[in-house]
């Protein structure tokens, strides 16, 4: 394919996947992967996606650093933190098929649960005052989703079955979130540069094609988040980790295939 033709494919990917995480804080990455890997390869797609992702939570945070609850990035941040250390160290020796097939099952129950609780409970926000849920299974949950962030830059989607419970106000849950992978992601984007895995010669012509696509999306997302009630809101937060979990699937079946 022609590089011009795959620049405008990729940018409209980069542009709707940009402008989800604008308006909710996640999925980015975990929707654009499944269609740019199939486009560029996975090796390829990973670093790309995730370097340019640290434009779009940098942008976030500094929008929105008074909205930051630093109580839960902190506890999120100590416990994904080993995760994402020990997922980069595994992501060349994990069986990919099987732990993104156990990824796909957990993101579609999470996101197919918080479906059917949303439409049976009205209201989606708990009462006034309640504590988050800083449970063992909380802290289990951060750390697999760490560990999913440093092998495949597609924990979001676990991080967020715990944030959608601890931080439902949709504000507080988009800089908490957009805060933890602007760290994890510099962590992840100085690994790869130092591996050459991002400025070798076609990410490097590609990123600075996409920035444009980048800009439009997270402005279009961040002018968006301010428009969508907090219902609505919690709607498209479970949406979104079905169609990931689709998504990956998808893609999962077709590498198997091929």
């Amino acid at each position: 394919m022609d590089e011009s033709a795959l620049v405008l494919i990729i940018g409209g990917i980069v542009f709707t996947t940009f402008a989800v995480e604008g308006i909710a804080g996640f999925g980015s990455t975990v929707l654009a992967l499944p269609f740019v890997s199939m486009l560029i390869g996975l090796e390829r797609a990973v670093p790309m996606l995730s370097s340019m992702g640290l434009l779009l939570s940098l942008f976030i945070v500094c929008r929105s650093y008074r909205d930051l609850d630093l109580r839960e990035y902190g506890f999120i941040v100590l416990h994904a933190a080993p995760g994402v250390a020990a997922g980069l160290f595994l992501m060349d020796f994990l069986p990919r098929s099987v732990s993104i097939a156990l990824l796909v099952c957990f993101i579609l129950f999470v996101g197919i649960r918080g479906l059917v609780r949303f439409f049976r409970v009205r209201d989606p926000l708990p009462a006034p005052g309640a504590e988050a849920p800083h449970t063992l299974l909380a802290r289990c949950i951060l750390l697999l989703g760490g560990v999913i962030q440093g092998a495949f830059s597609s924990g979001g989607p676990v991080v967020v079955m715990y944030a959608s419970k601890a931080i439902p106000e949709k504000s507080r849950f988009r800089a908490v979130l957009s805060s933890l992978w602007l760290t994890t992601n510099s962590v992840m984007a100085l690994k790869w540069t130092v591996a050459g895995n991002v400025w070798t010669p076609f990410p490097g012509r590609m990123i600075p094609c996409l920035l444009p696509f980048v800009v439009c999306g997270m402005v279009t997302g961040d002018f968006l988040h301010h428009k969508v009630d907090q219902r609505k809101f919690t709607f498209l937060v479970y949406s979104v980790l079905i169609i990931a979990g689709c998504l990956l699937g998808t893609n999962l079946v077709r590498s198997l295939l091929s």
